[in-house]
């Protein structure tokens, strides 16, 4: 009789006592089957309902104590939903559900104790005591058989009615369409296969919610970025689509021959993969994450050429840190960060970093608040307390001392954390798109501080900071012309400090757009001289008018020779090249007078005044301490 008959095979005679073959012929097309089998990604994966209901419908329906959906691996079963069975898998060996593989339709075994195939089988000679067996293949659409849908009694059974024939056909058919459907709906990322995030954080709840796990188990949740955001983009624009996916699957493959054996390889973003341990010790933990760091470090070859990126690995432990699933995600993904920012190989989750990003992200928040907030308003953000506002820092002309300008400096107070310094909110906005609509809310509020002036006779140039980002736009001088017009604003009433870092980012486009600044009239300080590494070529090749040297080689230069050998070769050259030179940070007379004997132009610092409000820095004007040299109070 065939395998795939419908009767049973029980047999009355001396073939009961025939030892268990330990082997099973191997299948056709057994290879694409097992990858078929790691293409749907369901082995090792957690609990999930819908299987779940199928399962004991099945129970239900045949009246049997135990019902399984079983995966039939290379060498044992694994049980994607069980009920009536504590095991999670067997050995293939012993696995009726390995012979279903083979029918054409159902196999059902009436007697398993008589039947010489199984009569010496552990699990009919011991628990659970296998008698009756009845399982319909899982077939894939281009036939390949992932497993069985299968129920089981502990007592022989005759042959199964056509009703029950049916209805295990049927749940069959409902198995394998939510398999299907659970690729359908996006589980699994279309370049590695693997299974993405959603079924990452699908898979961590469902192992939260099993009691054995969420009370007695430790999780370790593990992301490892492959690659920087901006590598990544780069490999894309420079290679093409094709050599980041070829990156990621050479990755995906690396990664994977690292992990601990059945240890399930995530593909959750771009260039990011991640994995779930269970009771992983440290030890074998730290030895996972050098065997994945050193893996992945190596060069990944496209068509010869290696390519190196930046790696990241970081991770986190449950109930260590007490979570959700998206919350474990984005701790670990916090640690990789950090790794990848450290250069370290490998980090835990740090809370007190964590502290740092998330109060970055709070106040990129709160800045896009206070942007909308202020949005066509700047007119009254600088007059009535907002949260936004100038201050402006007096310039001095040390040979007349008197003032002749000054820098006007963005402050925020936030309605909860009070005052933010611009170093820690200004680089963060740089990072986003952000940086854009701040750097038109400042200009404007300038520009309205200005037109207010000089309507009262106050007639002092103003400088404004400006961002690399802003350079790197073709269309940022021409935006600067339109608010010039819009508030009746001369070109020679403003002009723009730019650090020496946002000249060396793509040079063309930033020489391009100071160029059309300079031709409408506005001038262009290279801000932090000193700070950068290509001083003296800015010095050459730029198109501005005057040089700001770093508050930091002003601070001592009264006592320090080192400073002053800096500053002064410094004045030398920017003079010899026609820029005028402006020193930030001068706290001290000795200062002063140092920087006045050795021919600096311009001081700006506390000796002179911290920045002001714009009422106090009129006031400041009106005292005299340092009489303007171009100005007449109303």
């Amino acid at each position: 009789m065939p395998l795939g008959g419908r009767k049973d095979c029980t047999r009355n005679d001396a073939a009961v006592m025939t030892p268990f073959p330990p082997l099973l012929p191997t299948l056709s097309r057994e290879e694409d089957r097992l990858a078929a089998l790691q293409r749907h990604e369901l082995l090792d994966t957690p609990e999930e309902p819908a299987f779940d209901q199928i399962t004991r419908l099945a129970a239900k329906l045949l009246k049997v104590p135990i019902a399984l959906i079983s995966l039939v691996d290379r060498d044992r079963q694994w049980f994607k939903s069980r009920v009536g069975l504590a095991v999670r898998e067997t050995p293939r060996e012993q696995a009726f559900c390995a012979h279903a593989l083979q029918s054409d339709s159902l196999f059902v075994v009436g007697d398993a104790s008589r039947d010489h195939r199984f009569a010496a089988n552990p699990l009919v000679t011991g628990h659970p005591h296998i008698r009756f067996y009845a399982g319909a293949p899982l077939r894939t659409a281009d036939g390949l058989t992932l497993g069985t849908i299968c129920v089981i009694d502990n007592r022989p059974r005759p042959a199964l009615s056509p009703e029950e024939e049916e209805a295990l056909r049927d749940l069959s058919a409902m198995v394998m369409a939510h398999i299907e459907a659970r690729r359908a709906v996006g589980y699994l990322h279309p370049v590695t296969s693997l299974s993405n995030r959603f079924r990452f954080l699908a898979d961590i709840d469902a192992l939260l919610a099993d009691p054995a796990i969420r009370d007695r188990a430790r999780l370790t949740v593990v992301t490892v970025d492959t690659a920087a955001s901006q590598q990544y983009a780069e490999l894309t624009r420079v290679l093409g689509q094709v050599s980041a996916d070829a990156f990621e699957i050479d990755c995906a493959r690396r990664i994977a021959a690292c992990l601990p054996e059945r240890t399930r390889l995530y593909h959750v973003s771009p260039a990011r993969f991640a994995c779930i341990l269970v009771d992983q010790p440290e030890s074998g933990l730290a030895a996972t994450l050098d065997r994945i760091g050193s893996a992945i470090r190596s060069p990944f070859l496209y068509q010869g050429v290696p390519i190196a990126t930046s790696t990241g690995i970081g991770f986190v432990h449950h109930p260590d840190r007490p979570a959700g699933s998206v919350e474990l995600l984005r701790a670990a993904t916090s640690a990789a960060h950090q790794s990848l920012e450290t250069q370290k190989p490998w980090c835990a989750y740090d809370e007190e970093q964590d502290r740092a990003s998330l109060r970055a992200f709070l106040l990129l928040r709160s800045l896009t608040e206070a942007l909308a907030a202020g949005e066509g308003a700047a007119d009254t953000a600088t007059q009535n307390g907002g949260q936004l506002h100038i201050a402006y820092q007096p310039k001095v002309d040390l040979r007349r001392n008197g003032c002749i300008g000054a820098e006007a400096l963005l402050r925020w107070t936030h309605p909860e954390l009070g005052p933010i310094s611009p170093a820690e909110f200004v680089p963060l906005a740089e990072r986003t798109a952000l940086v854009r609509p701040l750097t038109e809310w400042v200009i404007r509020a300038v520009l309205i501080q200005i037109a207010r002036w000089r309507r009262r006779g106050i007639a002092l140039p103003v400088s404004i900071n400006i961002s690399m980002l802003d350079l790197g736009a073709n269309d940022f001088a021409d935006r600067v012309a339109a608010m010039l017009d819009r508030h009746g604003i001369q070109a020679d009433w403003i002009s723009f400090e730019v650090t020496e870092s946002a000249l060396m980012t793509d040079r063309a486009v930033v020489d391009r757009q100071l160029d059309q600044l300079r031709r409408l009239g506005i001038e262009v300080e290279i801000d932090d001289f000193g700070t950068g590494q290509s001083a003296l070529s800015y010095l050459k090749d730029i198109p501005a008018t005057a040089v700001k040297i770093d508050q930091r080689f002003i601070r001592s230069i009264a006592t320090e020779r080192s400073d002053q050998i800096m500053v002064r070769s410094t004045i030398e050259l920017a003079h010899d090249l026609g820029y005028r030179v402006v020193a930030e940070g001068v706290e001290t007379v000795e200062a002063c007078d140092w920087l006045r004997l050795h021919g600096c132009d311009i001081g700006q610092g506390y000796l002179f005044s911290r920045p002001l409000a714009p009422a106090a820095f009129e006031n400041w004007l009106a005292a005299g301490a340092f009489r303007p040299a171009a100005v007449v109070m109303a």
